[in-house]
C-alpha cells in the first residue's frame, strides 16, 4: 500500500491573524463567487433554449468539457469531477442525444476518444461567442492599462492553479 506524504502548509488562523493575508483571501473569494454567479446565470439562461433537448446538468458538463475535446473518459472525469460511472453514463447519454461521438485513437487503438458532433460543436461555439461578448461588456469601461493588469492577474491565477494540479488534499 502506498503511503501518503502530507505537505505541511502554514495555516492562516480563522481569527483573522495575520489579517493582511485574510483580506487577500477574502477579495479573491469574492471575485471567484462573482465571476461564477455571472457565468452560471449566463450559461443557464442559454440552456433554456435547449432545455427540451438536454438536462441542465448535462448541458453544464458539455460546456465544461468543451475545451478538452477530443479526449478520453479519464479527462472528462478530471474536468467535470464525475466518477467513472457518472462520466460513462454522461457520455452514453450525449452520444444517444447526438452531441458526442466516440472514435478510436489513431495512435492507440485501445484508447477511445470522445469528441463533439459538428452540430454540438456549432451550438457550443455559438454559446461561447455569446459568453465572450457578455464578458467584454463588463470590461468595456476599463482603460487599456486596467485591461493589461486584469489579463496579467488572470494569467497568474491560471498559472498558479495549473501548477497545483487536481490531486491536492483539503
Amino acid at each position: 500500500m502506498k503511503k501518503r506524504v502530507s505537505k505541511t502548509v502554514e495555516q492562516v488562523p480563522l481569527s483573522g491573524k495575520p489579517e493582511h493575508l485574510l483580506d487577500r483571501v477574502e477579495v479573491f473569494k469574492k471575485m471567484c463567487r462573482m465571476l461564477e454567479i455571472k457565468r452560471k446565470r449566463f450559461i443557464e439562461n442559454d440552456w433554456q433554449h435547449y432545455a427540451k433537448l438536454i438536462p441542465r446538468q448535462q448541458f453544464l458538463h458539455l460546456m465544461m468539457v468543451r475545451h478538452s475535446l477530443p479526449c478520453n473518459l479519464a479527462k472528462i472525469m478530471q474536468v467535470t469531477g464525475m466518477t467513472s460511472a457518472g462520466a460513462s453514463i454522461f457520455v452514453d447519454k450525449m452520444v444517444k442525444n447526438g452531441a458526442l461521438v466516440r472514435h478510436e485513437d489513431e495512435n492507440d487503438r485501445r484508447n477511445i476518444l470522445i469528441s463533439f458532433t459538428p452540430r454540438a460543436e456549432q451550438i457550443t461555439n455559438r454559446i461561447e461567442d455569446r459568453l465572450n461578448r457578455y464578458i467584454f461588456q463588463y470590461f468595456a469601461d476599463c482603460s487599456a492599462e486596467e485591461l493589461i493588469m486584469l489579463e496579467a492577474a488572470s494569467r497568474l491565477v491560471c498559472r498558479v492553479l495549473d501548477a497545483r494540479g487536481e490531486e491536492e488534499e483539503f
